[in-house]
This record gives C-alpha cells, structure tokens and sequence, in this order.
C-alpha cells in the first residue's frame, strides 16, 4: 500500500497547518473588533428585575480581570446569570459576547470566536462583526481542506513500543543531519530540546486532569550524520512512497548501528528501564511532518468475566515520528505544537482535523485545529481515550474504531 494512503490516516500535521501558514499574516493582521472603551455601563433594572445586582456584580467582575483566561471564565459566569435571570442589557450582552470573540480568535480558537460573534449579532447587528465573521469563516473553510477524508475515528492504543502515555517513558531523539540540506547545529539540537522539554511539561499538566501522574520521560538523544546513503535518496515527505520512506530510515537505522527503527527502539527502552518508547527522526526542513503508527497485526478471543471478548494484539515496532520541521526563532509555537501532536498520533491518537463530522468536536484538541500558543491546546476526552487516559470512549458525532 502507497504512503499516500496509509500515511493520510497516520500523518500528524496537518495540511492546514501549510495553508496557514500562507495565510497567517492576513489573518493576524486584520484586527479584531474594537469593543467601546471604556467598557459601556450597565442600565439599572432593580425594578424590573431583583437579580440585576448579581449579573452587575458578575459583570464589573469581567472588567477587572486582566488575564484572559479568568477573563473569559468570568464572561461565562456573566451571561450564565443573565440567561438564568432573563437580564436583556443588548448592549452589555453584545459587548461580552465580542471580548469573548476576541480572546477565542487571539488564541486562534476560530469555531469558538465565530460562535461568539453569531450571538452578539443575534443582539445587536453591526457590520463590522459581520466582516470579522466573514474572515474568520474563509480562513477555517481554507482550514477544513482534509475534513471530510474519513467518517470513522481509529484508535490504537496498546500497540507498538509507544502503547499507552503513561510510566516511565523514553523519548529516543534523533537529529538527522545528512551534510546538505539538513544540517544541526549544537544551538539548534539545544534549541528543539528546550521545546521539548516544554512540550513534556505541558503533557503532564494535561495528563493530571485525567488523574494520570505517574509519566516519567526519559530522554536520549542521538545524532545520525555523515552516512552517504541519507544523500543518495531524495529527501523524503508525508507524500512520499512508502518505498522510499522505508530506505530513508532503514538507512537511518543503520547508522544507528540497528537493522530496523523497531530493533533500535526496543533496544533503548529495554536499556532505559522505560515502559513505553518513542523515537522521533527531526529532520531540519520544513516540510510535512508524519508518523509512522504501528496498527493491529491480529486479534485473539479471551475469556472475561463469563463471557468471551475480542483482544487487539499487536506485533509490529517499527513505530516512529518523522518531524521534519525547520528551527527557525519566528516558528517555536509550530515546533511545540508540531511536536506533541506527533507523540500523540504513535501513543494511539488518530487525526480529528480530517473526520467529517469533527469541524465542531473538540475543536481545541491537539489533533484537531491548531491553537496559537500550546497551552491553549487541550486534550479532550476522545484522545485521551485513544493514548490510554481514559478506559472508555466518549459520545462522539462519529464512530470511534479500534484497528
């Protein structure tokens, strides 16, 4: 099977994340809607409405806050009370719902900020609002190129030397450097593990809202260089033939001094004392990044709690990342987002950003729309499923598959 096809439902970062980037400065710069300054005063409705001092207290609340994200915790509280108590303030309902808007859009968080600016158009129309609308609707249209590629979500966890993300964990880091057009210096091998080590911090953070605590990474890194095959083979991409994807890093192998990717990876988990293994292959170009994700091999019938249930079994560890992001100062938040999507597709987590009915599904998870920043990107309940978080999957728009 061509690495066209097998490597669409297993590729990491996604096209849109290219368009993006072609679009990225068109989008930051069209500003956001300039709300009235200073905030508009609230009209008094004690006399109508006795819980009006709750909704004016939720509301002075909102102003004061200087963090977004108590900001727009705050916002939440307010106009859960409005709609609770029927307060109809237009003008102060409008506002709240466009500063909600604009701390979704300046986290990159598209589907939330367009949902904030319908509703402050239901209140009050303005035009303005209905431009930004109009952007931020093309810009995810041009985001959704990949979304109706597939109607099923597949899960894989427990296969692989990557089988659920948890225990002690060893990340086995490999700078590929073939001497002309990837090339590492020692500041930018320095450089990706700081992001790494980021990335890790903010894994474990996400994993403690699942009462996940006992991660433990261990890193190793490594650095392929001076091979003359890794010259010989056109660089490779996410687009490539499996074919040559398979000669680049079995060449790659053997400048690890090991027959297969699997063969090195078992090898160092076994010498780490690691529970899980990783091995992530950084080339420095920037191209699409994807990994390689080891599937079932076959499936054998146990007896359980009185009856008989099909288990997933798999054989296979030749399982990998191919991160072929550029070091480059103006793209970190690529880097880190780049990086912890990648770990999350070998751990057993399948793409969102191509599954029809997920254009409003956990549209902030790691694997689906990109956030700004990584710490606004979460980990919802269906990926967390997938690596292992969570014993059960969650009501989902679409089918949830283990292959």
């Amino acid at each position: 099977m061509g690495i066209s096809k097998t490597f669409i439902a297993l590729a990491s970062f996604c096209l849109y994340i290219f368009i993006f980037a072609g679009s990225q400065n068109e989008y930051q710069t069209t500003s956001s809607y300039e709300i009235s300054k200073p905030a508009p005063k609230p009209k008094s409705q004690q006399a109508t409405n006795k819980y009006f001092s709750q909704f004016e207290k939720a509301y002075k609340k909102v102003i004061s806050q200087k963090d977004n994200s108590k900001k727009l915790s705050a916002i939440v509280d307010a106009l859960s009370i409005a709609k609770k108590y029927n307060i109809q303030d237009k003008k102060i309902l409008q506002y709240l719902h466009i500063l909600s808007a604009n701390i979704h859009r300046s986290r990159w968080h598209v589907v939330y900020a367009i949902n904030s600016y319908k509703k402050a158009q239901s209140l009050i129309y303005d035009k303005f609002v209905e431009q930004q609308m109009l952007n931020l609707q093309q810009y995810l249209s041009k985001a959704d190129s990949e979304r109706f590629l597939y109607d099923d979500y597949i899960a894989t966890k427990y296969s692989g030397p990557a089988k659920t993300f948890k225990g002690k964990i060893l990340v086995a880091y490999v700078f590929v450097d073939d001497g002309i057009k990837t090339r590492w210096s020692k500041k930018n091998k320095l450089r990706t593990q700081q992001v790494l080590a980021l990335v890790q911090q903010w894994q474990k953070e996400k994993a403690k809202q699942y009462q996940i605590k006992e991660i433990d990474f261990i890193n190793k890194t490594f650095v392929v260089s001076r091979n003359p095959y890794l010259k010989k083979p056109k660089s490779v991409s996410f687009g490539s033939s499996s074919q040559d994807v398979n000669r680049y890093v079995n060449y790659i192998a053997q400048s690890l001094s090991e027959k297969s990717i699997g063969s090195f990876i078992k090898k160092q988990v076994e010498k780490s004392g690691a529970d899980q293994g990783v091995v992530i292959l950084h080339t420095n170009l920037d191209k699409r990044s994807f990994a390689h994700r080891c599937s079932y091999t076959h499936s054998k019938k146990i007896f359980r709690n009185n009856r008989y249930e099909t288990k997933m079994i798999s054989t296979c560890q030749d399982e990998y990342v191919m991160l072929m992001e550029n070091v480059k100062r103006n793209q970190w938040q690529k880097m880190h987002y780049a990086q912890a999507h990648e770990m999350m597709h070998v751990f057993g987590a399948a793409d969102l950003y191509n599954i029809k009915k997920a254009n409003n599904y956990a549209v902030t998870d790691i694997m689906n729309y990109q956030s700004k920043n990584l710490i606004n990107s979460q980990v919802e309940p269906i990926t967390a499923y997938a690596i292992g978080w969570l014993k059960k999957p969650p009501d989902a728009p679409f089918k949830v598959l283990e292959k």
